[in-house]
């Protein structure tokens, strides 16, 4: 998992502030997260290669140091649920693509969906 460098972390807060600084008269302030140190990846045996956009990956980073956790206790714990627990109960990649760049499908959000059996209707 790379590092992001201290100029791309800035860039990365200035985007931040930009976006919650696009308010209309009727928005509520926006709380500007500070960026994490790290770009998460999914990767797969096909050799494809995603970022993880997923604002929530982030969070779940700052959370964990909220709890007081270390860094590698941090990434251990995201590593086990994205990787272990999330692919066991069901789960979902959200793709698309942004304005910034149309052509490119990105993974923007990863989603436990827990495997339902699908039930059988009275005939």
């Amino acid at each position: 998992m790379p590092y992001y460098t201290p100029a791309e972390i800035q860039a990365e807060r200035d985007a931040f502030k930009k976006a919650a600084a696009q308010m209309s008269m009727f928005d509520k302030d926006l709380a500007t997260p500070e960026p994490t140190p790290f770009e998460f990846r999914f990767e797969d045996d096909s050799r494809h290669d995603f970022e993880n956009g997923d604002w929530e990956a982030h969070a779940m980073f700052r959370n964990g140091g909220k709890r007081g956790m270390a860094e590698k206790e941090i990434l251990d714990w995201m590593d086990h649920t994205f990787n272990v627990d999330y692919p066991r109960k069901g789960m979902l990649f959200a793709v698309g693509n942004q304005a910034k760049r149309p052509h490119v499908w990105q993974l923007l959000g990863v989603l436990r969906a827990d495997d339902q059996a699908q039930g059988t209707l009275p005939l």
